[in-house]
């Protein structure tokens, strides 16, 4: 299934299944600046993947921050961040059974 079907299953959801794989993107991205700033061999390189780090970093909270305001992110209340991921879980399962 592509990513146009994908968006037009998801229905209202769309905005949050964009901006959920843009936060994992971001969040890989964070990672894998910092270890690679850790194998850095020259001042050069590593002065480069630290601006790199720090705008991934500053996207990543960015995109954290408009999921929070958009209730679809709960970084701050594991109890209601576990309500929603059960309640995404569940729209998924349909998504895949109506297949």
């Amino acid at each position: 299934m592509g990513l146009e079907e994908k968006l037009q299953k998801a229905g209202d959801n769309k905005d949050e299944l964009i901006a959920t794989e843009m936060l994992v993107t971001a969040k890989a991205a964070v990672r894998t600046y910092a270890v690679a700033l850790t194998e850095a061999a020259t001042p050069e390189v590593r002065n480069v993947l630290k601006r790199q780090l720090t705008q991934a970093s500053n996207q990543h909270a960015r995109i954290a921050d408009y999921m929070m305001e958009n209730g679809m992110y709960y970084a701050h209340n594991v109890k209601d961040q576990l309500k929603h991921d059960k309640k995404k879980a569940k729209t998924v399962k349909k998504l895949v059974k109506d297949k």
